[in-house]
Formats: C-alpha cells, structure tokens, sequence
C-alpha cells in the first residue's frame, strides 16, 4: 500500500463534521454528487453555521458590498471575493443558491449594467482589473461562461505572446498587453505573476506556452501576488504555519494545469515526508484564516484539524 492509500485509510476510520466528509467524498473517494448521500450532504452543508456565516451577509443584488477591497466602515468580514473563496472552499459550487446570485451579479457588470462599489484605484485602468477580477471568480464556479470566456482568451493570449520563445519576455508581453487590452494611456501594467491571471488561465493555454508559464511562475522568486511571496520550489523550513497554508494554496491554484503533475514531484514527496506518527498531516492552529479553513465546526479538537489539514493536503496529492 503506498503512503497516500495508507492516509486515505487512516483518516477514513474518523468521525468527519460534514463539510469535510462531504469534500473527502467528492474530491477523494471520488463519490457521484447526485448520489442520496452527497445530496442530503449538500442540504445540510448549505444549512451549515460556516455557510451561513457567509450567506448572512451576501447583499440582495448577489454581492457582498465591495467585490475586490473591503470598506473600512464595513461590519462584515467579507468582500464578494473572499465570500466566494470561503463558500468555494466549503464545497459550494454554481449549482447552490448563493452562488448563482454572485455570478448573476458578475455578469451583469461584465454587461455594463451595474458598477462595482469599490474605489477607484488610479494607478490602473482600474475597469480593466476590475474585469480581470470579475472573470476569474466567474472562471474559477464556471469554466463554461461565454462572456468571462471571451475576455479570460483575450489575457491568455497576451500570456502566451510573452512566452513565445519559451522564457518570458517582458517587453513583448507588454507590447501584447497595449495591443490587445488597450488600457488607458500612461496606467501601470499588470504582471503575469499575481493570483488573478494564474488562477484565469488553466485550459486557455497551449502546451508548449502552460509548461513555460508554469516553470517561470514556479522558479521566480515573487512567488504569486496575492497568495505567496517566495519561490514555489523552494519549500518553507516549518510545515505547521501560517506561511506553508499560503505556499499550499499557490500549489493549489497551479495544480489546475495539465502540465503540473510532472513539476510536483519533490513538494509531493516534501508532503509526505511532513505526515505526522499516525500518518496524517496537521498544518497547526495558526494556519485558520477563515476562509481556507476551518472546515469542521470547531478546531478545538486536534483531531478536527488534522481531519480538516489532510482533506487539505489529500485533495493536492490527488492532482499530482
């Protein structure tokens, strides 16, 4: 039996909470969502005190207030893109309620209908990123939307000019950018290395140009603005700690693309070096952000965590 088999089995003889029981079913054991057992699953997650916690706040247009930047007068806890990052990780897709309601909300900006609340950002064409954001969350529940579609091609291909020779070209790529994207004059341009653009582009890339993507965002080391600032090769020295939950999340957004399972090989084996004696993982209780996890109703229990951390760290392992 090999160290990912023996794990499945360990943590399978545990009392689960049901959102990560749910997660393991359907992102581990592989389990049918429409089967009884994950629907009557899916109705208790959505009644869940996590879920709810979320919902609570979600605006009758489908927002959260702000999408990108939360208002320092706010009373929540989330922007519309932190809500749909923590209704994400709680196993919600575009198929629940809430989630309908953010994405129809999303496309009638991208239709020009409504405007976003957040401040202007002069720096950029802010209407640009905007967009970018909006279309990645829109991408990341619904890889099948024609309008975020249509615009996700227009960064890819901007991407891949940069990559044409293989390394990473900055001034073709900013050429792209201006030709193709048409900011406003003399606005900053946005780099390729941030979590809008990694996250936006899996299955929008050829083959030659994902596999040079991936190595210059995985060998720089700016990491991923937004996620992890360091080399995504070089893994951190603690495993129990806020910034290994963040170098787990870039691992998470890269492991979308095709070509990353052959560029995975010594984090896997780094992961399961750092199982614990009973052959589980736990990524310590500074690692709670409240949007990754917690998944289980309390963290009390160090069981809850290890259950909810080797969800975590077994979802990974399945994508390499």
């Amino acid at each position: 039996m090999d160290c990912i088999s023996e794990s499945t089995n360990i943590l399978e003889q545990y009392s689960m909470d049901e959102i990560p029981y749910y997660l393991y079913l359907r992102d581990i054991a592989g389990e049918d969502i429409s089967s009884a057992r994950m629907q009557a699953l899916k109705e208790s997650i959505l009644s869940n005190d996590w879920v709810s916690k979320v919902v609570a706040d979600q605006w009758s247009d489908g927002s959260w207030g702000r999408f990108h930047s939360l208002s320092s007068s706010s009373d929540s806890d989330f922007t519309t893109e932190r809500a749909m990052r923590r209704l994400l990780n709680l196993g919600l897709t575009k198929d629940d309620e809430p989630i309908k309601k953010a994405l129809n909300y999303m496309e009638l900006y991208l239709h020009g209908e409504i405007n976003l609340r957040d401040r202007v950002e002069k720096r950029h064409d802010w209407t640009l990123l905007t967009r970018l954001f909006v279309i990645t969350w829109i991408r990341l529940f619904d890889k099948e939307n024609k309008i975020a579609n249509a615009e996700a091609q227009k960064w890819a291909q901007v991407v891949s000019e940069g990559f044409v020779g293989g390394a990473f070209n900055q001034s073709i790529y900013e050429e792209a950018y201006l030709d193709i994207l048409k900011p406003e004059t003399r606005k900053s341009i946005w780099g390729v290395q941030n979590f809008y653009i990694v996250a936006l582009l899996p299955g929008l890339l050829t083959n030659n140009i994902e596999n040079s993507f991936l190595d210059f965002i995985m060998s720089e080391e700016k990491g991923i603005y937004y996620i992890y600032d360091g080399s995504l090769k070089s893994h951190p020295k603690e495993f129990k700690t806020k910034l290994n939950s963040r170098f787990l999340t870039a691992h998470e957004l890269l492991s979308s693309y095709s070509s990353y399972n052959a560029k995975s090989k010594d984090t896997k084996e780094w992961l399961l070096n750092n199982r614990n004696e009973d052959g589980l993982w736990d990524l310590g209780s500074k690692s709670k952000d409240g949007i990754i996890s917690p998944l289980s109703q309390s963290w009390r229990s160090k069981a809850n965590r290890e259950i909810d951390c080797s969800i975590r760290v077994l979802r990974l392992l399945k994508k390499m």
